[in-house]
Formats: structure tokens, sequence, C-alpha cells
């Protein structure tokens, strides 16, 4: 496994993870806007390889107010629970706490992600009930660093 920067050649391989999770963790009408978002990449952007396959992806960017956001995080649907998740992040905290500017993140996710995050600290800090799609909750959370 390694890690590395996105490059747009990766578009269709992080819309493919995305897709294997749809509809339980992501809104099937979310895909245009992930696209959008690979198109346009604020921020830093990462992918997880495999043997040359991209099996996860996932990345932040820390605003004025030294603020880091993290966008669009995901693993294989197929590779759940097997480390990749927390691979991902914590590679991703780890660049945020070596930001200066940052002290702290934030996040949203699902009901099915929230447990995950809280794992590593996150807190709710609002729960949206349908926020994303009905029955699929939005929670917003946050790490201080």
């Amino acid at each position: 496994m390694r890690i590395v920067a996105f490059e747009p050649a990766h578009t269709a391989a992080c819309v493919a993870v995305m897709a294997s999770n749809a509809p339980e963790f992501f809104a099937e009408e979310e895909v245009a806007d992930f696209e959008r978002f690979l198109a346009e990449l604020p921020g830093t952007y990462l992918v997880v390889l495999d043997d040359d396959e991209v099996v996860a992806c996932g990345g932040f960017d820390v605003d004025a107010e030294g603020v880091a956001v993290l966008t669009w995080g995901m693993v294989r649907r197929d590779l759940h629970r097997g480390g990749l998740g927390s691979l991902l992040l914590r590679e991703r905290l780890d660049r945020i706490a070596a930001d200066p500017r940052a002290h702290r993140v934030r996040m949203d996710t699902s009901q099915h992600s929230r447990p995950f995050f809280e794992r590593f600290g996150f807190v709710v800090t609002k729960h949206t009930p349908g926020g994303y799609a009905p029955g699929l909750d939005r929670y917003d959370m946050a790490l201080e660093l």
C-alpha cells in the first residue's frame, strides 16, 4: 500500500470507489458533486494504491482561520474494516497536524461512518436527520488538535 497525491488519471477509479459505497454511505446524487470536486480540487487530495489500483481516497483543506476540513474520504466497499480507512485518516491528520496554521479539524459524515470517526476523537457538533438524503443522516463532527 502506498499513499500518493491525486492525479486526474485517478478520477474514474475514485468515482468507482464512491459508487461502491452508494447508496449506504453516499447518496446517488452526490456522485456529480464528487466529480466536480475532483475537477476543481481545492486543497490536498490523496489516493491509497494497492499495486497501482486505487482502493481508497480522501483529502483535506485548511482555511484562513486554521480549520482543516476533511474532504470526501472513502474506502472501496469490499475492503471496509481492513484498516485502509484508518491508514488514510491517520495520514490526513498527520499532514494537518504538520501545518502550523491548523488547530482544529471538522468534517461531516453519515450515521454509518460516525462511530469510525469517534474512535479517533471526533465529537458530534450537529446532527441533521435526512441531511444527505432520506434515511441518510448528516453528522457534523470536530476534532481539536
